[in-house]
C-alpha cells in the first residue's frame, strides 16, 4: 500500500512539473533520403517556388519535388532534364519571373521554372571572371553576386557585381589574403549586407555606395586572422550576427552591439524567419528557435537523434511555415505543431495509458475524474494539475462504477455499481446504499442522472427505472407494472423542453421517450418512422428543438421534435468516426463530438465539421463513453483510454486554410503514333486529344511536405460525370477512350481535419471525333452516296433512253421497211388472185393473201408493243379502239370503252401494256369465234389499291363452242408475267375480268 502510494506520488510529482512547465509547441520531424527518391544525400539548396514545387540542391543536380514525384535535372547524357553542372551550391528564386538563379560548380544559371529551361544570361561571360561564392536578390529583383576573380601573381579580389536584368554592375572589388568565406544578406531598407574574410560587414545602397563598414569579429584560422562571420536581417530590419569566435547569436544596430540572443558556443551558420516572425537558428547539429515575444527555445534535443550521423548544411521555411533543414545526409522537415489541447494524465509512448469514465465539477470548479484503470479517483485543478483524491476502500467500491452526477453546491456526487454510492467531498467519504440493487447490475452501463428537482434517476433497464430523493433516499419505480421484454439502458437525459420527459438511450432496442408517471410516448429504431441509422445508442444531447443522438457506428442522428423528422451525421459528410460517445454543446449552433476515432467539431447550421486527432495534440483517438464536462469557464473535458483531453474554442476558433491544389502532370498514350505523351504545365487553352489518345492519366499534389497522407481527394469529369467521386489518398485519376466532347476535369482537397483545399484544379479536356464521325467527313459520305445514285440513275436512265431509241428505230424499221415488204407481197398475192384460172390455184393465192395480211396485222401489234412512243394508257386505249373497230364493226358488233379513274396521261410499263393488249385481242378473238353477241363493254378503272379491266359481250351459252383452251392458258399466263388476277365468265356470253395490283 505504502508502495502504491509512493509510485502515484512519483508520477503526480511528473505530471505536475510537466503541468506547470512553460508549454513549448510540440516538435514533429520527418526525413526525406535517398530511400525516399531523394537523387544524391547531401543537399545545400532548398526552395519553393511560387506554384508550391520544391526545388533540392544536391552535389548530384537540382531535383524538383511534388510531394510525391521527384524529376531530376543533372549532366547524365541520357537525362532529358539535362543541365550542364550539377555540384548546386546555393539558390536565388525569383517569383516575379518564375525563375531560379543558382551556382554549380561555383558558375551562375538560371532556369526558367515555367519551360523547365535554362535561360541565357547575356554578357556573363565577360562580367564574371573565376568563381561564383554567393548570391542573393533584393527587393526590386536585383540579383547581388560574389565572385572570386584570380590574379596571374597569386591574389585574389572577391568582386561585389550587381546585375538589374539587362547589364552588370561591378559595385566593389576587395584584395583577400586569406580563406575565401563570403556571404550576402539583403536588409529590409534593400540595402546590401557583405561579409568578407579581410573586412568584416560592409553594407552598400543601391547605387553601390557604402553606408557603414565595420569589423565585428576577430579569430585565428590555420594562422589568418579572420573578420568573416554570417549575418541575417529579419522582416523588422533587426540584425543578427552569427560571431564565429564566441558562437552564439548578438543583435546589432547600424553594426553595434545590442545584446546576446544565443548565449551557446555553437557556431550558427544558418537563420530564417517563418511567417509568423519567428526565427530558426542553426548551426550543424543544434536547432534554435527565436519567438517574436523574445522567447528562445532549444530544440537541440529533439533534433539530436534525427543528426547523429548528419550535419545541417542549408535551412527554409516554405509557404505552409514548415522547416526544411538539408543535410549531408538527407533533409529533415521540422513542423511545429500548435498545442490546442492540454494532455492530463497521459502517459506518453502508451497505447494503453490510464482510462478515464465519469467526468463531473465540484463548487470550486475542480474536475472530478473516474480511473477506471485504477478504480480511482483524480482531482484536477484549474491549471490541470491534478491528484488523487483518497477515500476509504475507494478501489474496492468504485469498481466498475461509470456513470456519475453531482449535486455541485454541495460537493456530493452519486454514482452506481450494485448499489447506490453518495460521496461527500467535503468529508472525503463515500456511502452505498444497497436498497437499490434489485434495480441496478454493475455488470451493465448503470446510467444515473440528477434532474432538476434535485432528485436522482437511475436504473441498469428501461423497467427498471426509478426516482430517488437525494435526500431521503426513497424512491419509486417509474413503471408501476413490468412487462414481459425488457432493454437494457446505455444513456439517459432529462429534456430540456418538458422536464417530465427522459430521453432513454438504450443497448440495443433504440431510444424511447419516457413520460416520468411510466408512459412510453414515442420509441425510435431502425424500423420505426422517421427510423434511426443504429439501434444502439451511445450519446445524447438535446439542443435547439432538435435531439442529437449519438450511436454505435451509425453516426449522429438530429431528431427534430418539432417535425420528428431525422437526418444523418456520419463519415460520409465528414464526420471523425461513426461510433460516437459523447457530445457537448458549444453554443447554440456549435456542438463537439468524441468517438473513437477523434473529436468532431460540427457546425449544425451549416454542417461544417473540423475533426481532431492525435496528431493534433488529443491525448487518444479513442474516446470513452460518460467521459465528457464542460465547465463553467467554457473548458472542454474528454477521457478516453490515455488521459483527458482539455481544451478552449478559442483554441479551435480558426479554421485552416489549406494550400492550393498543384497540378504535376498530364500523360496519355496515342495508338496510332505509339507513343507515351507527357505534359508538366498547363496553358489557358483546353488540353486537346484525338481518338487515338487512350489511358489519360492525371496526377496532381498539394504543397503540405509533411502530412499528405492526411488527405484525400475528390474529382468529377464535368461533362461526364454529375457529382465528385472519392478516390481517397490517390493522387491520380486516369480515364481510358473518352467520347468525342468537351469537359473538364475537377479535383479538390480535404485534410482529415475536414479543411478543404484553397482551390482545387481545373482541367479543360477536348476529345476530337474519329474522322468516320466528324460532319466534314459524314457530308463527304453523303455526297459520295448521293453521286453514287446520281451515276447509277443516270446510268438506268441513259439505258431505258437507249433502249427507248433502239425500240423506236426498231419500230419505225419494221413499219417502213418489213411492213411495206409484206404490203406489197400481199398485193401481188392478190392481184395473181385474180388472174388464176383455176380453183386449186386461187384457193392457194387467197390461203397467202390472208397470211401476208395476218403476218402484217401481227407485225402491227408487235411494232406498236415495242414502240416507246406509245406507252402512255390513252395509247393503249386508241390502240384498243382501232382493234375493235378493225374486227368487231364488221362482224356487226358494237362495242363500247369506258375509262374510269385512270390518267390517260400515265406512261405504262413496256411488259404490262403489251400483255394488257394481248389479253384484250384474245379476248375480242374468242368473242368473234365463240360468241354471237351484237354488243361488247370494255371498261378500265382504278379501285383503291388496284386496277380492274373487264371485257364482257351480251352472247349466249348456246351459241359457244367447244375449243382447245390454247386461248384461254395464254391469257392466263400473260397475266401471271404482270402478277394479275384473271377471271372469265362464260355465262350469258363470254367476258373476262382482269385485276392488277396497281393502278393503271
Amino acid at each position: 500500500m505504502i508502495i502504491n502510494f509512493l509510485h502515484r506520488c512519483a508520477f503526480l510529482g511528473v505530471v505536475l512539473f510537466s503541468t506547470l512547465s512553460p508549454a513549448q509547441d510540440e516538435l514533429q520531424i520527418k526525413s526525406l533520403t535517398t530511400a525516399d527518391g531523394l537523387n544524391f544525400r547531401h543537399v545545400d539548396a532548398i526552395v519553393q517556388d511560387k506554384n508550391g514545387f520544391m526545388w533540392l540542391g544536391t552535389r548530384q543536380g537540382i531535383t524538383k519535388y511534388d510531394g510525391n514525384l521527384f524529376k531530376v535535372f543533372n549532366n547524365n547524357k541520357n537525362n532529358p532534364h539535362n543541365i550542364p553542372y550539377e555540384d548546386i551550391m546555393k539558390f536565388a528564386y525569383q517569383s516575379t519571373s518564375n525563375q531560379l538563379w543558382y551556382i554549380a560548380n561555383h558558375k551562375l544559371f538560371v532556369m526558367d521554372l515555367n519551360t523547365e529551361k535554362l535561360v541565357p544570361i547575356k554578357g556573363l561571360k565577360t562580367a564574371i571572371k573565376g568563381e561564383v561564392l554567393d548570391i542573393a536578390l533584393d527587393h526590386d529583383d536585383n540579383l547581388w553576386i560574389v565572385n572570386d576573380d584570380p590574379k596571374p601573381d597569386g591574389t585574389k579580389t572577391q568582386h561585389l557585381i550587381k546585375y538589374d536584368g539587362k547589364t552588370f554592375h561591378l559595385i566593389k572589388s576587395l584584395e583577400r589574403k586569406s580563406a575565401g568565406l563570403t556571404s550576402l544578406d539583403i536588409t529590409q531598407n534593400n540595402e546590401i549586407c557583405w561579409a568578407t574574410v579581410n573586412h568584416g560587414l560592409t553594407i552598400f545602397n543601391q547605387n553601390g555606395q557604402v553606408i557603414n563598414q565595420k569589423i565585428i569579429d576577430t579569430y585565428d584560422y590555420y594562422g589568418h586572422t579572420i573578420h568573416y562571420a554570417g549575418s541575417f536581417f529579419d522582416s523588422s530590419n533587426q540584425h543578427y550576427y552569427f560571431s564565429e569566435s564566441k558562437g552564439g547569436v548578438d543583435s546589432h544596430v547600424n553594426l553595434e552591439f545590442s545584446q546576446r540572443i544565443v548565449d551557446k558556443n555553437a557556431i550558427i551558420h544558418f537563420a530564417v524567419e517563418d511567417k509568423n516572425n519567428n526565427i530558426w537558428f542553426a548551426s550543424k547539429k543544434k536547432l534554435f528557435y527565436l519567438k517574436s515575444n523574445g522567447q528562445l527555445i532549444d530544440y537541440t534535443h529533439q533534433i539530436k537523434e534525427s543528426l547523429k550521423s548528419s550535419n545541417i548544411t542549408c535551412a527554409y521555411v516554405d509557404q505552409s511555415n514548415l522547416l526544411w533543414l538539408g543535410t549531408d545526409n538527407g533533409i529533415l522537415k521540422v513542423k511545429l505543431q500548435p498545442k490546442y489541447f492540454n494532455k492530463i494524465l497521459y502517459q506518453k509512448n502508451k497505447d494503453w495509458g490510464l482510462s478515464f469514465r465519469g467526468l463531473f465539477a465540484l463548487k470550486n470548479g475542480d474536475i472530478i475524474a473516474m480511473c477506471e484503470t485504477e478504480n480511482q479517483l483524480y482531482r484536477i485543478y484549474k491549471n490541470s494539475s491534478q491528484q488523487p483524491v483518497y477515500l476509504q476502500n475507494t478501489s474496492e467500491k468504485l469498481k466498475d462504477a461509470r456513470y456519475f452526477t453531482a449535486d455541485i453546491e454541495n460537493d456530493i456526487a452519486y454514482t452506481v455499481t450494485n448499489d447506490l454510492i453518495e460521496i461527500n467531498f467535503n468529508k472525503n467519504k463515500l456511502k452505498l446504499y444497497s436498497e437499490f440493487s434489485p434495480y441496478l447490475n454493475e455488470t451493465k452501463p448503470n446510467p444515473i442522472i440528477r434532474l432538476k428537482d434535485g432528485s436522482l434517476i437511475t436504473g441498469y433497464s428501461l423497467f427498471r427505472l426509478i426516482q430517488v430523493d437525494s435526500k431521503t433516499k426513497s424512491f419509486r419505480p417509474i413503471f408501476k407494472t413490468k412487462p414481459d421484454e425488457d432493454f437494457i439502458i446505455k444513456t439517459l437525459i432529462q429534456s430540456e423542453q418538458d422536464h417530465s420527459v427522459l430521453w432513454v438511450g438504450t443497448e440495443s432496442n433504440g431510444l424511447f421517450k419516457v413520460n416520468l408517471n411510466g408512459n412510453i410516448q414515442a420509441h425510435y429504431h431502425i424500423n420505426s418512422k422517421p427510423s434511426l441509422s443504429k439501434s444502439s445508442i451511445l450519446s445524447l444531447l438535446e439542443i435547439n428543438d432538435q435531439l442529437l443522438i449519438g450511436t454505435f457506428g451509425g453516426g449522429i442522428n438530429r431528431l427534430n421534435l418539432n417535425q420528428n423528422s431525422l437526418k444523418i451525421i456520419d463519415k460520409q459528410v465528414g464526420l471523425s468516426d461513426n461510433n460516437v460517445v459523447s457530445i457537448l454543446a458549444v453554443d447554440n449552433k456549435n456542438v463537439i463530438a468524441a468517438t473513437y476515432n477523434g473529436l468532431s467539431k460540427i457546425n449544425l447550421e451549416t454542417l461544417d465539421i473540423q475533426n481532431y486527432f492525435e496528431k493534433d495534440g488529443i491525448a487518444d483517438n479513442e474516446f470513452n463513453y460518460t467521459s465528457a464536462y464542460k465547465s463553467e469557464d467554457g473548458q472542454f473535458y474528454f477521457g478516453g483510454l490515455n488521459g483527458i483531453t482539455k481544451f478552449s474554442m478559442e483554441s479551435l476558433s480558426t479554421k485552416k486554410e489549406l494550400p492550393a491544389l498543384n497540378f504535376t502532370q498530364l500523360e496519355f498514350y496515342n495508338q496510332s503514333k505509339d507513343t507515351l505523351f507527357q505534359f508538366n504545365h498547363l496553358t489557358e487553352s483546353p488540353v486537346e486529344l484525338s481518338p487515338y489518345d487512350i489511358n489519360l492519366k492525371v496526377s496532381w499534389s498539394i504543397p503540405d511536405y509533411f502530412n499528405k497522407e492526411n488527405y484525400t481527394y475528390y474529382t468529377m469529369l464535368e461533362g461526364f460525370e454529375n457529382k465528385w467521386f472519392y478516390q481517397g489518398n490517390n493522387s491520380t485519376i486516369r480515364y481510358n477512350q473518352l467520347p468525342a466532347g468537351e469537359y473538364t476535369i475537377k479535383i479538390k482537397g480535404v485534410d482529415i481535419n475536414g479543411n478543404k483545399s484553397k482551390a482545387g484544379i481545373e482541367i479543360p479536356i477536348m476529345v476530337s471525333q474519329i474522322f468516320y464521325k466528324t460532319w466534314w467527313f459524314i457530308s463527304l459520305l453523303v455526297i459520295f452516296i448521293m453521286s453514287l445514285f446520281y451515276a447509277f440513275y443516270r446510268y438506268k436512265l441513259n439505258q431505258a433512253l437507249a433502249i427507248e431509241r433502239l425500240r423506236t428505230k426498231i419500230s419505225s424499221d419494221l413499219h417502213d421497211d418489213v411492213g411495206s415488204m409484206l404490203t406489197g407481197l400481199a398485193m401481188q398475192t392478190e392481184m395473181l388472185e385474180m388472174q388464176a384460172k383455176t380453183k386449186i390455184d386461187k384457193h392457194k393465192l387467197k390461203r397467202l393473201t390472208t397470211l401476208s395480211r395476218n403476218t402484217i396485222s401481227q407485225m402491227r401489234d408487235f411494232v406498236w408493243s415495242i414502240d416507246s412512243r406509245k406507252d402512255r394508257v390513252e395509247d393503249l386505249v386508241d390502240r384498243m379502239r382501232e382493234y375493235a373497230e378493225e374486227y368487231l364493226l364488221p362482224a356487226g358488233i358494237t362495242y363500247d370503252i369506258q375509262i374510269k379513274g385512270t390518267p390517260v396521261s400515265k406512261k405504262l410499263d413496256l411488259n404490262c401494256r403489251r400483255n394488257l393488249f394481248l389479253i384484250y385481242k384474245e379476248a375480242i378473238t374468242n368473242i368473234l369465234k365463240h360468241s354471237n353477241a351484237t354488243q361488247v363493254g370494255i371498261s378500265i378503272y382504278n379501285e383503291k389499291k388496284c386496277c380492274r379491266f373487264k371485257i364482257k359481250d351480251n352472247g349466249n351459252l348456246k351459241a359457244f363452242k367447244t375449243s382447245t383452251g390454247q386461248g384461254l392458258a395464254n391469257m392466263k399466263m400473260r397475266a401471271e408475267h404482270i402478277n394479275a388476277k384473271l377471271s372469265f365468265y362464260t355465262s350469258d356470253g363470254f367476258g373476262i375480268e382482269l385485276l392488277l395490283p396497281q393502278h393503271l
